[in-house]
């Protein structure tokens, strides 16, 4: 997928920032109650996150191992791109749910 370490570099970076930024995106609207956005946006994330993390690992192999600083941050934000991913999913989650209970009573 990538030849060269500095293009899957490039692309745990951008996608990484992607899916903090669609992260960021649902939380806000899973808080207002927009659950349909809140989704899509949280899908957003889930992608550009599968995405960084595929760039993670042929960065990881094209490299040895050994990487440069610049290129273990850029690494490491792929790795965070998955914890925030998540985040999004439960926040998303958590408001389908408040919208079902309250629809209850």
């Amino acid at each position: 997928m990538y030849e060269t370490r500095k293009a899957a570099a490039a692309a745990c970076e951008y996608e990484s920032t992607a899916a903090g930024h669609f992260s960021k995106v649902a939380l806000e609207y899973a808080r207002r109650g927009e659950c349909r956005r809140a989704w899509s946006a949280a899908d957003n994330a889930r992608i550009a996150a599968k995405c960084a993390m595929q760039a993670h690992e042929a960065l990881w192999e094209l490299s040895g191992g050994e990487l440069t600083e610049e290129e273990f941050a850029a690494f490491e934000k792929a790795e965070i791109a998955q914890t925030d991913a998540a985040k999004a999913e439960r926040a998303a989650a958590a408001a389908v749910d408040m919208i079902m209970r309250e629809a209850r009573n």
